[in-house]
């Protein structure tokens, strides 16, 4: 498979990034770390988790994207989210533990598919949710199938 980025940067994210357990029915549940930077502030860093389950044959069954409570206050500043003390941000970060639109399909073809990227650090549009994704989902389907 031709994948969007190079074999030798999945090699180094599968060894670094990627976590996997094998659950009873067979399914894989992958979990991709992803160190973030927030847009509005000068970019704070902080780390966001992408998790995949995953059929045997490459089938994306559930996939969404956690930003664990340590990592709030960093995080609260992109500029999407309502990021200030006075503020709830919960319903931001609800967003994006919602399985994404792309589940039932094979990873092949979600990895392949022509997308808008952004390779910003942030979460805040589609764009750069994007770009995570091919990168996370990459990197899984090269440790499932290589």
């Amino acid at each position: 498979m031709k994948y969007p980025v190079a074999e030798r940067a999945l090699k180094k994210w599968q060894g670094a990034n990627l976590d996997k357990s094998v659950e009873p029915d067979s399914f894989i549940h992958y979990s991709f770390s992803y160190q973030g930077s927030t847009c509005s502030n000068g970019g704070d860093e902080f780390k966001a988790v992408l998790h995949a389950r995953i059929s045997p044959e490459g089938t994306v069954d559930r996939a969404w994207i956690e930003i664990p409570p340590e990592e709030h206050a960093a995080a609260m500043h992109m500029c999407t989210c309502p990021g200030s003390e006075s503020l709830d941000a919960s319903g931001f970060f609800d967003s994006l533990a919602r399985d994404a639109s792309f589940c039932g399909r094979s990873l092949e073809e979600i990895i392949l598919e022509e997308v808008p990227l952004n390779h910003a650090g942030c979460f805040c549009h589609p764009p750069m949710v994007n770009q995570k994704w091919k990168i996370a989902l990459s990197t899984m389907h090269f440790d499932l199938f290589s």
